[in-house]
């Protein structure tokens, strides 16, 4: 597999939960990280109780196919276990430009897509193209609002830790929720640097992610590559 196009999605794409599927809870003790699965599934089935399954059938439709085709050109696909490795799509970028160009004009007319409009899937859908995007400024602009929807419950949290971690390492900054991860000279898979080391596990439960050791196993999984105790260092890129 071309190297660069690897380290694109290994710094683009994390491991995706399904809408039902547990991620962490605020955890004080290893001893808790045992709960962590029940724990995310109150905490994602009371979201869903607080905003319904969503008003807007055709913005929910639109975005589970746009998360199809970003999980497809990514080879998320339903085969992708079989084949023993991630196929990427040549075309990479210019799936997720056009993505990124549908979900502006879908935003611009009817909003960011919260749980209460479009229903946990499809909102989280919509985080996973911003969190593909290779927009940048237009990535960083949005996090302020989605940062108070979080807060709000009217989002998923776990979501939007993807994108603030991107952009975070993308400014060659130090990641907060340990998400995004590079691929080193020897073939293995490291986690860039993140701000608080010791309280990363309470940070990611914070968010409703798994702790790190399984988040570390998901990603040796869906990448097939081993994951290294190294600690990558983020550069800052241009937009």
């Amino acid at each position: 597999m071309n190297s660069f196009r690897l380290f694109v999605v290994l710094t683009s794409l994390s491991v995706v939960f399904p809408a039902v599927a547990p991620a962490a809870p605020r955890q004080a003790s290893p001893a808790a990280s045992t709960d962590w699965k029940a724990d995310i599934q109150r905490r994602r089935e009371a979201l869903v109780a607080k905003n319904g399954q969503g008003t807007d059938a055709a913005y929910r439709a639109e975005l589970l196919k746009m998360r199809d085709q970003d999980q497809r050109a990514r080879g998320m696909g339903p085969d992708a276990k079989s084949k023993g490795h991630v196929e990427i799509a040549t075309n990479l970028a210019e799936i997720d430009a056009a993505l990124t160009s549908e979900l502006k004009l879908d935003v611009q007319a009817k909003g960011w897509p919260t749980i209460a409009l479009v229903g946990i899937e499809a909102s989280n859908a919509a985080m996973l193209v911003l969190t593909h995007t290779r927009d940048h400024v237009w990535q960083a602009s949005l996090i302020p609002m989605l940062i108070n929807l979080a807060d709000e419950k009217k989002i998923d949290g776990s979501s939007l830790a993807l994108v603030i971690d991107k952009e975070l390492v993308f400014e060659g900054k130090l990641q907060r929720y340990g998400t995004q991860f590079k691929q080193m000279d020897d073939g293995t898979i490291a986690m860039y640097g993140v701000e608080d080391p010791g309280g990363l596990d309470r940070e990611r439960a914070e968010v409703m992610l798994p702790p790190i050791d399984v988040y570390k196993q998901m990603m040796a999984e869906t990448y097939h590559l081993k994951v290294s105790n190294k600690i990558a260092m983020a550069v800052a890129q241009k937009p």
